[in-house]
């Protein structure tokens, strides 16, 4: 056992989540580092050296955690995905309510704000010729279809309609990929850029399912 300032003991589990605890929040540290860096440099312009400055750590305080420049910048992939990955968590039971709430968050200021965009971007672009980052995007993006998909055969079903709701899907996702880039080119990365892309989103849905849209 141990004692704390005020002199009480603390157990070796508390002292073992504690460190755990500092050593996550550390991480995480370095990963919105990685995601701002990569944002500003792009994947080829980012170093170990910029992240760290961006962290105000060392470079030696990086290299620990993520042992090379392709270590952290997998790891801000992953990252980026699991932190989108929960936008897809929607606690509604109703599958209108949760394409709009997705069509929400798609476009808020945290999903659809320039840093993450270009951040996406960088990764796309080097999709090409690096797999694993194609691998990873690729499993972002049939997740997000599938998710949909399902919405969509149940929405249809309900409403006595036949659909192509794979096509719908991939045709929605690929509405939004669309609007987020052309939002970052134009420089409307914004509230208002973002919200003429969620209801040219929510417009297509509509034509399909007008009661519900």
């Amino acid at each position: 056992m141990a004692r704390n300032a005020l002199g009480k003991t603390k157990s070796r589990s508390t002292q073992s989540s504690t460190r755990e605890d500092q050593v996550a929040e550390r991480r995480r540290s370095l990963l919105d580092a990685a995601v701002a860096v990569i944002a500003q440099k792009g994947l080829i312009g980012t170093t170990i050296n910029s992240i760290a400055t961006e962290a105000e750590c060392s470079y030696g305080v990086v290299s620990f955690h993520f042992n090379s420049k392709e270590g952290i910048i997998l790891a801000a992939l992953d990252y980026l995905v699991d932190d989108y990955d929960h936008t897809l968590m929607r606690e509604t039971d109703k599958p209108a309510d949760r394409l709009k709430n997705m069509m929400e968050s798609d476009f808020s200021g945290k999903v659809a704000s320039a840093r993450r965009i270009a951040v996406w971007a960088a990764f796309w672009a080097e999709s090409v010729r690096v797999p694993t980052y194609r691998e990873r995007c690729a499993e972002v993006k049939a997740r997000y279809v599938a998710v949909v998909k399902s919405d969509i055969e149940t929405l249809a079903e309900a409403r006595g309609l036949t659909v192509d709701a794979l096509q719908i899907s991939q045709s929605l996702n690929a509405m939004i990929d669309g609007f987020w880039i052309a939002n970052l080119v134009n420089g409307t990365t914004g509230v208002a850029g973002q919200t003429v892309a969620k209801q040219a989103c929510l417009a297509y849905l509509r034509g399909i399912f007008p009661d519900d849209f």
